[in-house]
């Protein structure tokens, strides 16, 4: 207890002391040294605040100090700064200089490994003796119990490509039972990483020399797979990770390789591997699967886009008692949406919020969590929870990540924000939180959330006005979004061409919501030239989507118009319209009961008719009635003299798709039997255009004989 309310009083002293100092700048390095000195505070923070300052440090200056430290029975304060200096301040040369004037005594294990340290980061031939001397120093004095000075070693010799070297320091500290360290690790997979044979022959060299090394071996193969991953060696780092399963002799290690070798046939994109590995932790690892290999193993399936053997896993893990990860639902929940499985993840976030373990508050399950969750998992939680219309848990989400300060706050975070607040605690709650927003803050996103809240009532048509001309003058009017949301109200539908206008003044498409919006308000008037006008204009522009209703409106209008056959087809894309189309048919037929003869003298007529039995039969296809797509087809008499062989292609296009062979061999029948007909009927309409003639020829003659001399024009008459 003593030990650490020293400990504290340091501390207080130095950091009231550099408060001291940093209202004196004008103070020399000396100056400051000595009074801290005087003051009994740390003398390393003077130093990093004096090299914060922009200022040079004369060691000179500071061996002064030491030699003070040291007389004043400070020795372990007087070893730290000179370590500091060695570490941070002077160059090679100076450093040897520097550490000939600390006392023999005074060198112990952590001030020759800061001068080994200099040495490795020189880099050179003609450092290798003096750090070969220096080392073998640290041998004698028995100084040689951790991994730093080996890993200044191994760091210099591997730059020199010396690996013959590094087997022999990893040799001797596998003798002297010094354990290995992440940097160890680094330099030898580093040295080893272009060729994996060095290797194998060194963990031969070491079991027979040395005894057993799997531990440290198979960390450094699973270290060099991962670096062929990031430099895209796909296929020698899965030989890398096939060895390292190889190497795993020790029980306890087991779940730990398992966790990376998961993670790493993940990033191989070896989706069985990963499914073997994660079904050899669950049946050989002593330890039970925690939530973190859940995490890990659900991770690397949705990498691979295994969604369903992700969604399964997730089922097992939900029904075993581990500790809750609010991360694991939330990834699980983000892949679905970006499948566009949309539908499932809504399913899972309302089984999340019904689980015993989400029902009580929020706030304390992120206190827990919170800090182990990265940023991106902490939004994907919100936009999850907020796509499942869990506004109140989402807003909480938010709330917390601004009070803790997890993140930085940007624009996209107050417009999500602003809509939440919205929707839990009502419109008057977010325009006050709109007017706290800082103004750097408001940009487009900011505005736009909140016209779209004022959109939805039309008493709020004065503040949208004034928030869209807000934007117009900041301008923000570069997107449809805001057009959108002012032709929501029903006075502003008579401001549909102004807002079109301005859109193409400003360069901005229409999306999908502003196609339907403008379609649905000119088919509601009627205005048929204006609907065939835009319906011409956006019917084959990428992205855009007629919804089903602006399809219905817009047949309706056709229909309405007369232009039967366009309305049908409209009404393709309307599930569940085929009465309607039915009925537009049955009245085609009515309003056109003409003489089948008739059609043979006008050609138009007959191409209008063999048209609207095609469209008929397509629509009719469309909305899956094959039955009455087929009886239609049975009334069709094509008239010729070429028979429109696309018509029954329709049905052939679809029988063949559905394999209906039977149903094939019937309609190549009937159009043979089609085209006899069609033959048989010229023919006879040959024959009654003859007779016809004839006959006028002979009333012709007949009158003539008459002398009634106004006859002869009565040719060009008819």
């Amino acid at each position: 207890m003593m030990r650490i309310l020293v400990r504290h009083a340091k501390l207080y002293r130095s950091h009231t002391f550099l408060r001291t100092l940093s209202s004196s700048a004008n103070q020399t390095l000396q100056n400051r040294l000595t009074e801290a000195l005087d003051q009994k505070a740390q003398i390393i923070p003077v130093l990093k605040q004096w090299r914060q300052q922009g200022n040079h440090i004369n060691p000179s200056h500071v061996r002064v100090i030491i030699e003070k430290l040291r007389d004043s029975d400070q020795s372990l304060q007087a070893l730290q700064v000179s370590e500091w200096m060695l570490d941070n301040v002077v160059e090679l040369e100076e450093a040897e200089k520097f550490f000939e004037s600390i006392p023999h005594s005074a060198r112990d294990g952590s001030v020759y490994t800061s001068l080994l340290a200099l040495y490795a980061r020189s880099r050179s031939d003609k450092t290798l003796p003096k750090a070969e001397a220096t080392f073998e120093k640290m041998r004698e004095l028995r100084l040689l119990t951790s991994p730093s000075p080996y890993n200044a070693m191994m760091s210099l010799y591997g730059s020199l490509n010396n690996r013959d070297k590094v087997d022999d320091l990893l040799r001797e500290m596998q003798a002297n039972n010094v354990a290995a360290d992440s940097v160890t690790l680094n330099h030898v997979s580093k040295l080893y990483l272009s060729d994996v044979t060095p290797m194998g022959k060194l963990s031969t060299a070491w079991e027979e020399n040395c005894g057993n090394w799997s531990t440290l071996e198979w960390l450094i193969t699973l270290d060099m797979a991962t670096a062929c991953l990031k430099d895209g060696s796909q296929e020698k780092a899965v030989k890398l990770l096939t060895s390292t399963e190889k190497l795993l002799v020790d029980p306890k290690s087991f779940k730990q390789a398992y966790e990376l070798l998961t993670k790493l046939y993940g990033e191989a994109e070896k989706k069985e591997e990963v499914l073997r590995i994660w079904n050899l932790c669950n049946k050989t690892t002593e330890q039970c699967c925690d939530s973190n290999d859940y995490l890990t193993v659900i991770s690397s399936l949705l990498k691979l886009d295994a969604i369903a053997e992700a969604g399964e896993i997730y089922k097992v893990w939900e029904s075993l008692p581990l500790e809750f990860d609010i991360r694991i639902p939330t990834m699980l929940a983000s892949g679905y949406r970006g499948r566009g499985m949309l539908d499932e993840a809504e399913k899972l976030m309302k089984s999340l919020i019904k689980n015993i373990r989400m029902r009580r508050p929020i706030n304390p399950l992120l206190d827990q969590w919170g800090s182990r969750m990265r940023v991106s998992e902490l939004k994907c939680l919100i936009k999850n929870l907020h796509d499942s219309n869990q506004f109140s848990k989402a807003l909480q989400v938010s709330e917390w990540m601004d009070e803790k300060r997890a993140c930085n706050i940007y624009p996209e975070d107050y417009a999500a924000r602003l809509h939440m607040v919205e929707v839990v605690l009502g419109l008057e709650e977010a325009e006050k939180f709109f007017k706290n927003i800082p103004e750097n803050m408001k940009d487009y996103t900011v505005y736009a959330t909140l016209l779209s809240s004022y959109a939805k009532s039309d008493t709020h048509l004065g503040k949208a006005k004034a928030i869209f001309e807000k934007m117009r003058e900041l301008g923000f009017l570069m997107k449809p979004s805001p057009f959108n949301s002012m032709l929501s109200f029903h006075s502003q539908r008579n401001m549909v061409e102004e807002f079109l206008r301005e859109m193409e003044e400003n360069n901005v498409a229409p999306d999908s919501l502003m196609v339907n919006k403008v379609l649905g308000i000119y088919a509601a008037e009627p205005n048929v030239e204006a609907t065939e006008t835009f319906m011409k204009k956006w019917s084959g522009e990428e992205g855009i989507k007629l919804e089903t209703e602006t399809m219905a409106a817009v047949a309706k209008t056709y229909a309405k118009a007369g232009s039967i056959e366009k309305a049908i087809e409209m009404f393709g894309g309307v599930a569940g319209s085929k009465e309607e189309v039915y009925r537009l048919w049955n009245e085609f037929k009515e309003n056109a009961k003409l003489e089948y003869n008739w059609y043979l003298f006008w050609n138009e007529n007959e191409k209008l008719k063999d048209d609207m039995y095609k469209t008929v039969i397509a629509t009719l296809l469309k909305l899956d009635d094959v039955e009455g797509a087929e009886k239609v087809y049975g009334e069709w008499t094509p008239v010729g003299p070429n028979l429109d062989l696309s018509i029954p292609g329709l049905l052939i296009s679809r029988f063949c798709a559905e394999g209906n062979k039977l149903k094939f061999s019937e309609l190549i029948s009937s159009i043979r039997g089609k085209m006899i007909e069609m033959h048989l009927r010229t023919v006879k309409a040959f024959i009654g255009r003859v007779v016809t003639y004839v006959f006028v020829f002979c009333v012709v003659v007949v009158l003539s004989m008459r002398k009634c001399w106004w006859i002869w024009f009565w040719p060009r008459i008819f």
